[in-house]
């Protein structure tokens, strides 16, 4: 979908909309979707003769295939520069790569993109490239490639997830043996994106089954929508709720204009990870408490309801746990403006409400008084502070824009609730009391 013309800058808005209302209950077998739609949009950008051989596949509505992303090591994981997979040149144009993926999802589909080290390279990120491989051979034999074994996961249990031996698998490079790691930077922005996608969705679905519930149990003899502490308490989970989809469909949207060449700001590299960390931790907070709205229905595997819990907390691991985001939202800031223009485009919203934001503008303008002090001078330690602060704050008046549209449009007031019921938690965390001595000695013991 994003890449059909009628949706234009507003592609990734539309293609979000149906996400969250399909993957809360789709057991996140969208995943292979996820990889694919990166894929497409890395050979478009990187490699022509690629994409002119794949895309009609890849895009196709029927029969279509899918793309795997494998780039998981034993030895890398998120430092993805330990990847010990060796590619060989086979002299025409094709490689020959030897190796162990460790963490394959999508292990069913058609092709795959895989980073490896030419021979004779050293060691580190740098020298890695980026190559195609398809899964089978025109024969129908596997190419090359011995599957291990199957992950045994606390989630995600409907989509396979293998471990693999590449023995010799004849790929081709993407774009040349250059910039390997800089080339799936375009396709982690996008499964960061879907990342982001899959816990609110998950948390959407849970809360609408709650909803229900609450007018169908009695307790005590009253509704249980009627008891005032659930009241309360669901109210502060869709406060929650509506903050991330408020950021969903706005990075989705900065994301569709930075595609379309309509948006130069920068603002899509940060919030694609800003979006990625904020929602998957609020997601898990979310469903767990779902979760425990439904009494010991909630625990219970045949509703359904303990499938969704198990399944939001991949998001926070998928494509960069929390501190590998904070990591990325320290890089992007570093000898850039970005962080002056994404705090300018907070104040430019908040002012552009006018008298309206009155009630709510101090925390949101604290906060970035706040934020304007801490990426001045950021240090690594600061990463999730400031990560976190950033996201809360721009989730923040984001709501304040929506309550005003739906107070003006629909007579609605829920909009306001939710942004006051948000802002009671501060939008920027505080710094820590202690030093990195003392959180070592707590984290791993004093005699480490």
């Amino acid at each position: 979908m994003p890449y059909e013309a009628p949706y234009a800058q507003f592609s990734r808005v539309v293609q979000a909309g149906l996400v969250n209302l399909y993957e809360g209950a789709g057991a996140v077998a969208a995943c292979p979707l996820v990889m694919t739609d990166g894929a497409v949009r890395l050979l478009s950008l990187h490699d022509a003769d690629l994409a002119a051989r794949y895309l009609p596949h890849l895009l196709a509505r029927d029969q279509g295939w899918t793309c795997g992303q494998w780039m998981t090591e034993k030895e890398g994981g998120s430092d993805i520069g330990q990847a010990s997979t060796l590619a060989r040149p086979l002299g025409d144009g094709t490689w020959a790569l030897s190796g162990t993926k460790w963490f394959t999802s999508a292990a069913t589909s058609q092709v795959a993109l895989a980073l490896a080290r030419p021979e004779g390279e050293a060691p580190g990120s740098k020298t890695l490239a980026l190559f195609l491989l398809e899964l089978r051979q025109p024969d129908g034999q596997w190419n090359h490639i011995r599957v291990r074994r199957l992950k045994d996961k606390l989630g995600t249990r409907a989509l396979a997830t293998a471990e693999v031996d590449l023995q010799g698998t004849i790929a081709r490079p993407v774009g040349g043996l250059d910039r390997g790691v800089g080339k799936i930077a375009d396709l982690l922005n996008v499964a960061r994106l879907w990342a982001s996608w899959g816990g609110p969705a998950g948390v959407g679905h849970l809360l609408m089954m709650a909803r229900d519930y609450a007018g169908k149990r009695r307790v005590f003899g009253q509704w249980l929508r009627d008891q005032p502490l659930h009241r309360q308490w669901l109210a502060r989970i869709g406060a929650e709720y509506e903050a991330m989809l408020a950021l969903n469909f706005e990075t989705a949207l900065a994301l569709g204009r930075h595609e379309q060449g309509q948006d130069s700001s920068g603002l899509a590299r940060l919030l694609a990870p800003l979006s990625k960390l904020a929602c998957a931790r609020q997601s898990i907070w979310a469903a767990s408490e779902l979760v425990e709205s439904f009494g010991g229905a909630g625990y219970l595997e045949d509703t359904g309801i303990a499938r969704v819990l198990r399944n939001v907390h991949v998001h926070c691991i998928w494509e960069g746990t929390t501190s590998v985001l904070a990591h990325d939202v320290l890089r992007a800031l570093h000898g850039t403006d970005l962080g002056a223009v994404f705090l300018d485009d907070i104040e430019r919203r908040l002012g552009s409400a006018g008298a309206a934001a009155a009630p709510v503008a101090g925390p949101i303008r604290q906060a970035c008084q706040a934020l304007r002090q801490l990426a001045g001078a950021a240090e690594e330690r600061d990463g999730r502070r400031l990560a976190w602060g950033m996201a809360r704050t721009y989730q923040a008046v984001l709501l304040l824009e929506a309550a005003i549209w739906r107070q003006a449009h629909k007579a609605d007031a829920s909009g306001w609730t939710a942004l006051q019921l948000f802002i009671l938690q501060p939008l920027v965390p505080p710094a820590l009391p202690v030093s990195e001595a003392e959180l070592g000695d707590l984290a791993f013991g004093a005699a480490c």
